[in-house]
């Protein structure tokens, strides 16, 4: 398969199937964010592995925001209006939680920023591309309580949390409302500069 054809084929999964996602699909997941490339080499990324049920409540825990309804529209599961909130945990089996360690990474010599971020960014792209390719669903998440997550899951204080990337199979209701996702033309987004 053509990576063009892997780009199109993902999309945000915001309804997962209970079925469990398998150890080998979730490894090569994993070795792909390990080949992905970072500043001078460096890999500061650090991926959390949540698969446990008192992980995964925790994880439902950090991502619970009051109400709003313009996102139950995009995932109606996500709505607990009873109780004036939006959970964005969407029953995914396995939680990757995106980290870097500030110390390992390439910091530029003259104004000292950072490549962790990026480099974070660029590994969870890889891994989501790799579930795409195996038939693995996927829903990237940058909203969610940090404070919460570090202290629920006692994350190291040198560790910055960039994203959660869920993984497992689509629901079959997700499924059949899957549309191919709509882009601009690239007129409208890529630019020739003279």
């Amino acid at each position: 398969m053509e990576l063009l054809d892997i780009e199109k084929k993902r999309y945000t999964v915001r309804s997962f199937d209970s079925k469990p996602l398998e150890e080998e699909k979730l490894n090569k997941i994993l070795e792909a964010g390990r080949w992905a490339p970072t500043a001078v080499n460096a890999q500061p990324q650090r991926i959390v592995i949540l698969n446990t049920q008192e992980n995964l409540q925790k994880v439902k825990e950090f991502c619970t925001f009051g109400f709003r309804k313009e996102y139950k529209e995009l995932a109606e599961e996500s709505a607990d209006e009873a109780h004036g909130r939006s959970v964005y945990y969407y029953g995914a089996p396995v939680v990757l939680l995106i980290c870097y360690d500030r110390d390992a990474c390439w910091k530029h010599p003259e104004t000292g920023e950072s490549s962790g971020l990026t480099d974070a960014n660029i590994v969870a792209v890889h891994m989501m591309l790799e579930a795409a390719s195996i038939d693995v669903g996927s829903a990237w998440i940058s909203y969610f309580d940090r404070d919460k997550a570090r202290e629920l899951l006692q994350i190291p204080d040198a560790w910055e949390m960039t994203s959660l990337l869920y993984l497992g199979y689509p629901s079959e209701e997700t499924r059949q409302k899957h549309k191919a996702g709509k882009r601009k033309e690239l007129s409208e987004t890529c630019f020739v500069w003279e």
